[in-house]
């Protein structure tokens, strides 16, 4: 029962021992064989010296047949283990004789059960036992479904195997947990950036380990230790899964579709082969023996096209990051000796079996830091388009201020029109049926003049560009004419209207006379508009706090409606209305209040508003704090109703130019100061044509429009004040009168130098109030000079 060739072990101290140079081989094809077979035509089978064939005989699924002698030539008992094959090897069987004719069987593979083994380890493992001068014959039967064949025959040791196994431990958990850590990351990433490249790289990094999991045995040895075809299919699968991640990955990050479009079609070919490939793997698994060769090419053909792709797109100039490149070289360069070994143009060695993976865990770490690239990438496009929303949005709030801007000049044109022709007529007192028309129009015209402001106040807040100006003006002026329009508006009503003040008011204050208005305005027709019976209050508390500043409490009394407790925790609300059932029993858009509190919080005052339980109605409480000129305070209280019914305006005479480009809006004006005694009124058409006149003829006033072709108002009052019209006129009073309401506007009009400033609709008592004003105050110091 010997065989031609014997391996004598001399010396018990060798670690490690390959018994090819003295094996033998049969290649039985497809026969299938018995031990007795073999042994029973040894004589005849054709058995030649296994150094005849290389290591990595390549892909079959033919049956091999291995022979081979042992010799303990030694005083004492060794023990060997005997790798061979490969750790995916379907069936592996040893079949070893003693020198009395016994016969001992192991067996191994991935085809029997994981417990079934004789040695329980993922590699293709049996025990050599030989006492001291004992000689064992061996034959091995392998056979594979079609996956390369390694033709392994190597005696190590017990410890030198156990040292083995520990280092390749080792190794393995490093690259697997490189592996798992780099699929887990990169989902993560996924899930927080919504970036296709990230789930298809962490998904090609989770099929390369399943695979290597596969090739190594470990799938046999925790997944599937039954064994059987199933086996063989996942490793298959595996594989082809992997080329498809792979595919998606390379072809998204590097853009291929959109840089290299033919490059792309042959993408989407291989894609579709290997899904084939991977569909039939399931369908016809007898016909695996084509799957393994067909799936390595597959790969090689991947490579290939990833190499020209990356050549392309450097040579176009397209962008391709440089640890990508480095990544997928060690990549190529691991699968290239992987592939060339598996077909059997290379030897096998250390760096062929574990090149693979060593290329794997280092193009891991390289295409990690590509991606990390491709991270911060993301950042800053990210921060790119935030920045250009940003900017949009600007834009659009500038488009939408703009627009607003626009439409209320042009709503406020043909409004001035209908009020000051309403108000020129109303003052012919030609009958009463006429008389109540004109308030009809009067009032209605007023009413959408409110909402415009509302509309535009609002959508200046929203941008955030509201800023409370700080400038001197007279108290007692602001609150005279708000205090006499609204006292006039709720008699019309039939309310009674009462007004008084605990102490006198300072004569100058700093801070913002438009806001302070407004806010007064606004709670005051609230309070008008929602009492149908009975009074409004309004009751003024200035406190002189050391002389520095005042503290203007504002209390509002009425006896309407009131305000509904759930609807009294969103009064400040923008659109919010007395109930969310509007049956339009009020009008109005819902902003008062919001534009109030929103400017009360501008003076860093206080509001509230409840109501006046059990009475009707609601109590409206505002503190106001402004800071006082040096010795403003006024001697004399006032009646702010009676000052101003009483006011008369006399001039002895006044010579007006109007700079206006609107022929409705020269018209009314025309029609104010044709019923004003020692009034004349000159109308210029644009700025070139104003100079030209004042040129001709002087005047006392001028009342200039902004927006004008040939020569705007701005450029207008610049050459004016700037004394290019001649020094004579550079102090001559000017009103602007516009219909532009922004404050930008009105900062700018007044550097230039107007002397005061208004917004159409034009309101007759203002107007000729502004101008009596500004002439008797040029008088004034011409007097004085």
């Amino acid at each position: 029962m010997s065989v031609k060739a014997q391996l004598i072990i001399n010396d018990t101290h060798v670690e490690f021992i390959s018994v090819r140079p003295q094996a033998e081989l049969f290649l039985a094809g497809q026969k299938t064989y018995s031990i007795d077979d073999i042994l029973r035509l040894k004589n005849e089978l054709p058995f030649s010296p296994l150094t005849d064939y290389k290591e990595n005989y390549g892909f079959s699924d033919d049956n091999f047949w291995i022979k081979f002698e042992i010799k303990n030539d030694t005083e004492h008992t060794v023990d060997y283990y005997l790798e061979t094959g490969r750790p995916f090897t379907d069936e592996l069987t040893l079949y070893q004789f003693g020198p009395d004719g016994r016969k001992d069987t192991q067996y191994s593979g991935d085809q029997i059960a994981f417990k079934q083994k004789s040695v329980m380890q993922r590699k293709s493992v049996f025990t050599i036992h030989l006492l001291p001068g004992e000689t064992t014959s061996a034959f091995i039967h392998m056979k594979s479904d079609g996956q390369e064949v390694m033709l392994t025959l190597r005696l190590y040791s017990q410890n030198e195997f156990m040292f083995r196994s520990y280092n390749e431990q080792l190794f393995n958990g490093l690259f697997y947990g490189i592996l798992m850590l780099a699929f887990i990351i990169y989902l993560f990433f996924f899930f927080a950036l919504k970036d296709s490249v990230f789930i298809y790289y962490s998904f090609y990094v989770l099929s390369i380990a399943m695979l290597q999991f596969a090739l190594d045995g470990f799938f046999h040895q925790y997944v599937i230790p039954e064994g059987g075809l199933l086996l063989n299919q996942l490793t298959l699968a595996t594989a082809l899964i992997c080329l498809i991640f792979l595919f998606k990955y390379i072809g998204t990050f590097l853009r291929i579709k959109h840089y290299l479009r033919p490059m792309h079609k042959l993408f989407t070919i291989l894609s579709v082969i290997v899904t084939i490939c991977l569909t039939a793997l399931f369908l016809a698994p007898k016909y695996s023996a084509f799957y393994y060769p067909i799936t390595n090419l597959l790969g090689f053909a991947i490579l290939v096209l990833v190499i020209c792709s990356i050549i392309v797109l450097k040579f176009k100039k397209a962008p391709v990051d440089i640890f990508f490149i480095a990544g997928i070289s060690f990549l190529i360069l691991g699968f290239v000796f992987f592939i060339l070994n598996n077909f059997n143009f290379i030897q096998n060695s250390f760096f062929t079996e574990n090149g693979t993976k060593l290329g794997i865990g280092l193009e891991i770490i390289l295409l990690s830091l590509s991606m990390s690239n491709r991270i911060r990438g993301l950042r800053m496009e990210n921060e790119m388009n935030h920045t250009l929303a940003l900017q949009r949005a600007e834009d659009m709030n500038d488009m939408k201020s703009s627009f607003l801007s626009n439409i209320s000049h042009e709503l406020r044109t043909p409004l001035n029109l209908i009020m000051g022709v309403a108000t020129s007529l109303k003052s012919t007192k030609e009958n009463n049926n006429h008389q109540e028309n004109y308030d009809l129009i009067l009032k209605s015209s007023e009413t959408l003049l409110g909402y415009i402001e509302d509309i535009l106040d609002f959508t200046i807040i929203e941008k955030e560009g509201q800023q409370l100006e700080k400038t001197s003006f007279d108290l007692a002026s602001v609150i005279q004419r708000t205090i006499y329009v609204n006292k006039r508006k709720a008699e019309i009503k039939g309310l009674q209207f009462d007004f008084s003040l605990s102490e006198e008011l300072p004569k100058k204050v700093i801070g913002d006379p438009t806001k302070l208005k407004q806010i007064l305005n606004n709670l005051l027709d609230n309070a008008i508009k929602f009492t149908s019976l009975g009074s409004i209050k309004v009751h003024l508390e200035p406190v002189i706090i050391k002389g520095e500043s005042i503290k203007l409490k504002i209390t509002i009394t009425d006896t309407g409606i009131g305000i509904t407790a759930n609807k009294m925790s969103t009064i400040y609300e923008s659109f919010a209305k007395r109930s969310y059932i509007d049956k339009r029993e009020f009008s109005g858009l819902g902003l008062g209040l919001y534009i109030v509190k929103t400017y009360v919080d501008l003076y860093d005052g206080t509001i509230k508003i409840s109501n006046n339980n059990p009475k009707p109605g609601t109590n409206c409480s505002v503190v106001l704090e402004f800071q006082l000129e040096e010795e403003s305070l006024d001697n004399k209280s006032f009646n702010p109703v009676e000052v101003l019914e009483n006011q008369n305006h006399h001039l002895d005479r006044c010579d007006i130019l109007l700079v206006e480009d609107n022929k409705m809006n020269q018209m009314v004006i025309n029609m104010f100061v044709k019923n004003w005694k020692n009034f004349t009124l000159t109308i210029a058409n644009n700025g070139q044509e104003a100079l030209e006149k004042i040129k001709e003829k002087s005047f006392d006033l001028i009342l200039m429009d902004l927006q004008m072709p040939i020569m705007d108002g701005f450029e207008t009052m610049s050459i004016i004040r700037s004394g290019e019209a001649g020094a004579a006129i550079m102090d001559i009073p000017i009103i602007v009168i516009t219909a532009d309401i922004t404050e930008n506007t009105k900062r700018e009009v007044l550097r230039l130098g107007a002397n005061d400033y208004m917004t159409k609709p034009v309101n007759r008592e203002l107007l000729l109030s502004m101008i009596t004003k500004n002439i008797s105050q040029t008088w004034s110091k011409e007097h004085k000079s």
